[in-house]
């Protein structure tokens, strides 16, 4: 509806301007075509300085009253135009605005499909790349895929002046390499405000979040449900081999797809209500609390356990291929740890990589309760604020927030124009976790 009204007042403001446009002309080509004469006899006769003029009577009645009511007239269209073109200006300023963050959108996409899909994935969805692990020398210890975050849930967790500092001065030490001129990158400002733009544009809904969120926790539990349930287990093996075998026949192809689907579907109801009767104390569970600690982009695992965001990898054994990597737990990769001994980190729940180490009771010590410390990982880290009982925020999004939006936390006046942190309807853009799913978080940590 304000789009509608705005176009409304533009168009009523084009009418009038046409109008005066028009009357203009009519009153140009009445006085130039139409009142004029053509000049016939001597310059002396037709002069105008020499010329008979009207009398006083002419001049201060008819002619008189002409011009007075043509300045009354123009008076009036200005002053209904001036007022309807000042209605009309927040429509114009709300459609620059959408404009510049279309063409934003636009270039900031194909930009990021350029320098940054490589890694992030196409759309943002999350990837993986190649680096290296190196010792405190400096010297190569291994090769290793890095698991690369979507960018999907961005400015849910950071807001975009962190943004801004991730991509200028990038993210030591994970592959993440400053891109804006800043911090000695490629990019100017304007590119880097693009990409922002554009990170904006690919953010999950609310209950998109809440639907991965929910997704990777029943991921996690699937193995143990199918344990726990083994006639479960049976009935979807029995649907994966139907489908097998269902080859080129549609129609058994088909009903074979809904029977597993169905399965699947079960397996998930079942997930779902295991993961909820998981045991707590005063509503707080510390093992759904591991499973939301190990959650991918939306736990803290790859930041606080060392080995979590990346894999052993090998090179590829022929020129194309891509290297294979080694799944943790696997005793290809019991190998290379075996190998490597004290090269590389011990992989410790909360010991520690990115992030701090959070064992041995040192979130008790930083944070006197739980409260305080739900309250931090619900707001994350900011510049010049202190936290706990010896953190200091250091700036550029190193904590992110996990139980707020704050996506326009450091936008200020932009936040009107450019705010990603309220909804459509007006209601505020939730975190990615519940305070309850944050509260299990603590009773994790706290017991580490």
């Amino acid at each position: 509806m304000p789009l509608l009204a705005a176009s409304t007042q533009r168009n009523l403001g084009m009418a009038i301007a046409v109008v005066a446009i028009v009357g203009f002309a009519i009153y140009l080509i009445y006085n130039v075509l139409w009142a004029g004469r053509e000049e016939r006899g001597s310059e002396l006769e037709l002069a105008p300085n020499r010329k008979p003029y009207m009398n006083d009577q002419e001049l201060e009645t008819r002619r008189l009253d002409l011009a007075l009511a043509g300045g009354l007239a123009t008076l009036v269209i200005i002053g209904v135009a001036l007022p309807l073109y000042w209605l009309g200006e927040p429509g114009r300023q709300q459609g620059y605005v959408e404009d510049s963050r279309r063409q934003f959108t636009s270039r900031g996409g194909e930009m990021f499909e350029e320098q940054c899909s490589d890694c992030h994935g196409g759309g943002g969805l999350g990837g993986s790349t190649a680096t290296t692990i190196v010792d405190d020398s400096g010297n190569f210890v291994t090769p290793v895929q890095w698991e690369v975050p979507a960018l999907t849930t961005t400015l849910y967790r950071f807001s975009e002046d962190e943004v801004r500092h991730i991509l200028n001065y990038g993210r030591p030490p994970t592959p993440m390499q400053a891109w804006g001129a800043p911090g000695g990158g490629p990019l100017t400002t304007q590119q880097v405000d693009e990409l922002i733009q554009y990170i904006q544009s690919i953010q999950l809904s609310p209950e998109e979040v809440e639907q991965e969120v929910l997704d990777g926790l029943i991921l996690q539990v699937r193995g143990d449900v199918l344990e726990a349930n083994p006639e479960l287990g049976a009935r979807l093996a029995e649907a994966n081999d139907a489908v097998r075998q269902a080859g080129a026949d549609e129609a058994a192809a088909e009903a074979a797809a809904r029977n597993l689907a169905a399965v699947e579907q079960e397996i998930r109801e079942t997930s779902e209500q295991y993961i909820r009767d998981l045991p707590g104390v005063d509503g707080a569970s510390a093992a759904r609390g591991e499973l939301l600690f190990n959650n991918g982009v939306y736990g803290c695992a790859r930041c606080h356990t060392p080995r979590d965001s990346w894999r052993f990898t090998v090179p590829e054994e022929a020129p194309g291929e891509d290297p294979k990597t080694y799944e943790q737990g696997s005793p290809e990769e019991a190998e290379v740890v075996a190998r490597l001994g004290s090269l590389i980190p011990e992989r410790e729940p909360g010991g520690g990589a990115f992030g701090p180490n959070l064992t041995n009771g040192s979130t008790k010590r930083q944070f006197d309760t739980a409260g305080d410390h739900a309250g931090f990982v619900a707001e994350g880290s900011q510049e010049g604020k202190a936290f706990g009982n010896f953190g200091q925020g250091d700036g550029g999004g190193q904590m992110p927030a996990f139980g707020v939006c704050v996506g326009d936390r450091d936008s200020g006046e932009r936040s009107p124009i450019h705010g990603f942190c309220t909804l459509t309807d007006g209601s505020p853009r939730p975190g990615m976790l519940t305070p309850e799913q944050i509260d299990d978080i603590v009773a994790y940590e706290r017991g580490l």
